[in-house]
């Protein structure tokens, strides 16, 4: 079959399909195939909370426990719900635990497929385009929680098995998903950042991740890359490969060199977290909009030197934090930003524990019960508080001349230290106190039916449903 006739494809920096141009009005379904913490109100990275079930509860208990998860927390209901309001294109975070077992590399866990077939059925049942995300990768691909890093340091640039592991993952994906039409394509990585052992101070906060270079780690990522593009081309030579930029999805100098036709790139676009004061209710709306486009064109700018087409995979912000009143214009500026550039993107996230998603679970619900028990001794921001001032302590005493730079890469592995203490000391004896009737009733507050969802918040898909014709 022609390319391009069945599959939407590559044509300079487009989108296309049938010979038509494509915009994706997307959201990314975080916290279901890959959990984070902060999403769901309950801390530890996914290996860590699947442990503490299982060391509870005992392992298939937990591997019920979880399997009701996975399927409670994304039915038809939810698939029929996101086209109602003009979604084409769902993002969905998975971790490579699904498919490799760490103990037997050679053993394929079948659990991964399982949910995958599921997930296909779905989107062609429905019409909407998924696009695969690795959110994790062996090793860790990133320091932090939401690649289920355990350790706070990058291991998988480290070590090439990690790397030949995901390559050899990514071939058998794609021989057993290439003929899927409702397949957009394959997230090769989320947010890569190669920490470098030679640190540099930084003027500002912004800066900070940017800044921090290591010698040929441009090349370490791109030649990841092609070997990646090499095994998903052995068996799929037709869908799009998206590629993310280092340093959390944000820098794309080093990808200038991929040749594949098919590739395109995506950046993700967080900005109150470069400038937490456009949070504050006296920056001014005109102050705020004007720091969204500036920080949007210099990430488009930097990836539009690839010459590919351009996805945002990953914007939002704190609902739960600020309120949804406060948060909500933040929402609509980001989205008109899209609408202005001409850009798809998949929003982050479609549901989660009433962090910043756009569904959540009722607040009467048993999960909510058990978030708000957990959050008597943990949040997300007080951990990450307690890391940086157990970092900042440890250097100003032994060790002043260390730089930001340094406590900023330190503060990872701190935070590494806080999970296995709040698993132990938080998360377990809380679980015990549950009992096993309890707990199962715990997944079934995630499905559509006992949800509840920010009205506003799902207009603004369907508004932007326009500029793709629906």
């Amino acid at each position: 079959m022609e390319n391009g006739k069945r599959f939407v494809s590559v044509s300079g920096t487009d989108f296309v399909k049938d010979g038509h141009r494509m915009l994706f009005n997307g959201i990314g379904i975080g916290s279901w195939l890959n959990m984070e913490h902060y999403m769901l109100g309950i801390p530890g990275t996914d290996a860590q909370i699947r442990r503490t079930f299982a060391s509870v509860f005992g392992s298939d208990f937990a591997e019920k426990f979880f399997d009701r998860f996975v399927y409670d927390f994304i039915t038809e209901e939810d698939f029929s719900f996101l086209r109602r309001h003009s979604i084409n294109l769902v993002r969905v975070p998975f971790d490579y635990r699904l498919f490799i077992d760490d103990e037997d590399t050679q053993h394929e866990n079948p659990k991964g497929f399982a949910y995958f077939d599921y997930l296909m059925g779905l989107a062609r049942k429905y019409g909407i385009y998924v696009l695969l995300d690795l959110h994790s990768a062996p090793g860790g691909q990133n320091p932090d929680w939401h690649s289920d890093n355990g350790t706070g340091y990058t291991e998988f640039w480290e070590y090439d098995v990690f790397r030949r592991q995901v390559a050899a993952l990514w071939r058998r994906i794609a021989e057993r998903y290439g003929q899927e039409e409702y397949l957009l394509g394959y997230d090769v990585l989320n947010e890569p950042f190669i920490i470098p052992q030679l640190l540099e101070e930084k003027e500002d906060a912004e800066d900070m991740a940017s800044g921090l270079t290591v010698p040929d780690a441009g090349k370490l990522l791109a030649k990841f890359y092609g070997e990646v593009i090499e095994a998903i081309r052995s068996a799929d030579p037709e869908h799009i490969i998206f590629l993310e930029g280092d340093h959390f999805a944000s820098d794309f100098d080093a990808l200038r060199g991929i040749t594949d036709g098919q590739t395109a790139m995506e950046f993700h676009f967080y900005p109150t977290v470069w400038y937490e004061n456009l949070y504050d209710e006296d920056i001014g709306t005109g102050y705020r909009q004007q720091k969204f486009e500036e920080v949007m064109q210099k990430l488009i700018a930097n990836a539009s030197r690839c010459g590919r087409p351009i996805l945002c995979g990953e914007a939002g912000y704190e609902i739960v934090t600020k309120g949804f009143d406060r948060t909500f214009p933040l929402i609509r500026d980001t989205i008109s930003l899209f609408t202005k550039y001409g850009l798809s993107f998949t929003l982050w996230s479609y549901k989660d524990a009433d962090f910043m998603g756009m569904v959540r679970p009722k607040q009467d619900s048993p999960w909510m019960r058990l978030c708000r028990e957990v959050n008597a001794s943990w949040d997300h921001h007080a951990e990450s508080d307690r890391a940086q001032a157990a970092v900042a302590r440890l250097c100003d005493e032994f060790f002043p001349q260390a730089t930001r730079a340094d406590r900023y890469v330190l503060t990872f592995r701190e935070r590494a230290l806080l999970y296995q203490l709040e698993e132990k000391y938080i998360l377990q004896p809380i679980l015990t106190s549950y009992g096993r009737e309890r707990i199962m009733e715990l997944p079934a507050s995630f499905r559509f039916s006992e949800c509840e969802y920010y009205e506003r918040f799902a207009d603004l898909f369907t508004a932007a449903g326009g500029r793709i014709g629906g």
